[in-house]
């Protein structure tokens, strides 16, 4: 059997409970996600059906399912949203609801630990898309994930062990019969399954009269989440149809050969999380460097600067190195994906680097991706409109909601961590994180950010240095490991001064990025701005800008100045597409930059850079 056997010192975040967000845009938002976001997702999903499906095959009835194949694991990812939520302000009438959708999932399980209403009630001979059936839309593996991942964080939140147990039961049904011949030759047709067995058995790893209590099979899990792995590109006697899912499923050759993100791009950055959290479960150097190239291949070549990936609206895929259109498709289930892997990266090698590349998504992507009543939602979120695009209050595929649920849920972990005496401050969000013996807390100055520490041990704090952050300094001494300033403090409670200035720069993208040539983007820190206003034509805003710095308005709009002598306001492009379905740009042409693309100098590793004019 295959036990958790990282030795390796792993940064760990503190418990969700134990972290209070308090900056000024992210605590509002934090709090819209789960007083109006979270009813109104559970609220639609009830009225499309997709909780009585269980309830369908508990009364042993046949035909009629609601919704697409994966409803099922749309719901469990609800479950898993709304429980991360919880634990940061429970609220009974919450998990009221969450009780009796699992009550419905109980008693829809099999005996053997099975679950999938689609398969049940509509395709019953159809298992793993075979007679006729199709994997690639059946959603087996994806939806046990998202129910495996459900009963973990349902079980960290509230201590309840009710959904938990039907994990189990799932994860034994999948265990006892996929890996090694004369057991199925199974992969995850879209990936998720992985890294939730990874998360199953790192739960019992710690909680081992928990797994005794459950009957759950330790070491199985963790077993058959690199068998998914290592089986990728072997299709030789297939228990599943499509047998080769290519590279749309990342099947196209074996996981430790892959150095290049491709196909699917939700399918993708959901594979290579579950990589990267096997690399470090088993200290598997070969799963390393592979999550290490492919991190690497999205983050230098294929991330947008919103934070979002996946070029193409067909197979909603990766485009090749450099692709980078503008009206690029971006679903937001993709930007979650990467959020994820990224926050596995971070564990994996406790670089800075990885939260220059996340914080996009964190400070962009996630408030893009939900209105501003909380109740309206994008699947897309390209950097260009010409005017066409609308948010929905509910979608035939609403895969994004319950993926954004999932993302703002965790999202006050990624901003402490903490191994041993070892405290990391990863993200500049004003919030508290309280862990065993030691409290940290975040809060804004004039100049930048004070950070409280007090440790009843001397300790030594990492502070990122945020790529975006000019002049840098902190008031105590400190030295840089891996893009973190390090800064050794005895016990009792510390005061760090951290000083530096976020002001608006424009930026430009690397020199084959063909559709930025020439153009530059505006932030400030890492947020960034667009233009979205009524024009008679597209043309009229795509101005030539002057060499001007931009400047911050008293209201935190941006003013830049066009050489044809007129000015225009830049706004968050996380607060676009509020006002109706406006043309919106973010990349405009530049007067004086001539990008050359073959003059790569500066540009090794880096895909956007500040320009200097």
């Amino acid at each position: 059997m295959d036990r958790i056997t990282s030795s390796r010192p792993v940064p760990t975040p503190p418990d969700l409970s134990r972290v209070t967000v308090t900056d000024a845009f992210f605590a509002p938002f934090l709090e819209k996600i789960r007083t109006v976001t979270a009813p109104d997702v559970f609220r639609k999903f009830l009225s499309d059906g997709a909780v009585e499906n269980y309830r369908r095959v508990s009364r042993g009835e046949r035909g009629g399912h609601a919704g697409p194949p994966w409803f099922h694991g749309l719901v469990c990812e609800v479950i898993r949203g709304v429980s991360d939520l919880m634990s940061a302000g429970y609220d009974s009438e919450t998990d009221r609801q969450l009780d009796e959708v699992i009550g419905a999932i109980d008693a829809a399980q099999d005996e053997d630990g099975w679950l999938h209403p689609y398969i049940t009630l509509d395709r019953p001979d159809q298992l793993w898309g075979l007679n006729g059936g199709n994997v690639r839309w059946q959603h087996e593996t994806y939806d046990a994930g998202c129910l495996i991942e459900a009963g973990v964080h349902h079980y960290r939140a509230t201590g309840k062990t009710t959904l938990l147990s039907c994990s189990v039961k799932c994860a034994d049904y999948l265990a006892e019969r996929i890996g090694e011949p004369p057991k199925w030759n199974i992969v995850c047709e879209h990936s998720l399954a992985e890294s939730a067995l990874i998360s199953l058995e790192q739960l019992f790893d710690k909680e081992p009269e928990l797994a005794e209590r459950l009957g759950a099979r330790r070491g199985e899990y963790l077993r058959l989440a690199k068998f998914f792995i290592d089986n990728k590109g072997n299709n030789k006697d297939r228990h599943q149809f499509p047998p080769f899912l290519q590279e749309y499923a990342q099947d196209h050759r074996p996981a430790r050969e892959q150095r290049e993100a491709v196909g699917h791009a939700v399918r993708a950055t959901l594979f290579y999380t579950g990589i990267a959290e096997a690399a470090l479960a088993s200290d598997d150097a070969g799963l390393e460097e592979t999550a290490r190239a492919i991190w690497r291949d999205i983050v230098e070549t294929k991330l947008h600067i919103n934070g979002s990936v996946g070029a193409h609206r067909d197979d909603e895929r990766f485009g090749q190195q450099y692709e980078l259109p503008n009206d690029a498709y971006l679903e937001t289930c993709a930007g979650v994906g990467l959020l994820f892997f990224a926050s596995a990266m971070f564990r994996l090698t406790g670089e800075a680097s990885v939260w220059d590349a996340a914080e996009s998504t964190i400070v962009n992507l996630l408030p893009a991706a939900v209105s501003e009543d909380g109740e309206h939602y994008t699947y897309e979120n390209p950097l260009e409109s010409r005017g066409g695009i609308e948010r929905w209050p509910w979608h035939g595929c609403p895969c994004c909601p319950p993926m954004l649920l999932k993302a703002v849920g965790e999202l006050p972990s990624y901003l402490f961590a903490r191994q041993g005496n070892d405290f990391w401050v990863n993200l500049f969000l004003d919030a508290e994180a309280v862990f065993e013996g030691a409290k940290l807390s975040l809060t804004s100055s004039r100049s930048g950010k004070t950070l409280t520490a007090d440790c009843d041990k001397p300790a030594r704090i990492r502070i990122r240095i945020p790529g975006w952050a000019h002049g840098f300094e902190l008031d105590h001494p400190y030295q840089t490991e891996k893009g973190y300033a390090l800064v050794d403090l005895p016990a009792g409670k510390t005061e760090i001064r951290i000083s530096y200035e976020a002001k608006p720069v424009k930026i430009e993208a690397h020199p084959w990025a063909e559709a930025d040539r020439g153009r530059i983007a505006v932030k400030c820190g890492p947020v960034l701005y667009c233009c979205e206003k009524a024009v008679d034509n597209w043309t009229d805003l795509d101005p030539l800008l002057t060499a001007d710095d931009p400047i911050l308005n008293d209201d935190g709009s941006i003013t830049v100045r066009a050489e044809d002598g007129r000015s225009f306001t830049l706004t968050e492009y996380r607060r676009w597409n509020n006002r109706g379905p406006l043309p919106m740009r973010i990349w405009f042409r530049q007067s004086g930059l001539r990008a050359d693309p073959r003059d790569l100098m500066g540009w090794d590793g880096r895909l956007y850079r500040e320009w200097k004019g």
